[in-house]
């Protein structure tokens, strides 16, 4: 659990980080936007990617502990 919530935060930072350093950059506002935009397309794909990551995790545990759960059961009946 702490481990996803680490993750959620780093990837918020370094959202938080990208857009703040475009904003402030030198640029004109259309090519501006467009980097915003290209970044929160990146930001958003891994996003997904690290959650599909994490709810695969969770799945694989909860079926190991379902697995235990019948062995242990077996053993006592």
């Amino acid at each position: 659990m702490k481990l996803s919530k680490a993750s959620l935060l780093l990837l918020t930072g370094i959202a938080v980080g990208a857009i703040a350093g475009l904003l402030l950059a030198p640029d004109e506002g259309e090519r501006t936007r467009k980097k915003l935009w290209k970044k929160s397309k990146k930001f958003k794909k891994d996003f997904e990617d690290k959650a599909s990551q994490y709810k695969e995790k969770a799945t694989d545990l909860k079926d190991k502990i379902v697995e235990a759960a019948h062995d242990i059961k077996k053993t006592f009946s």
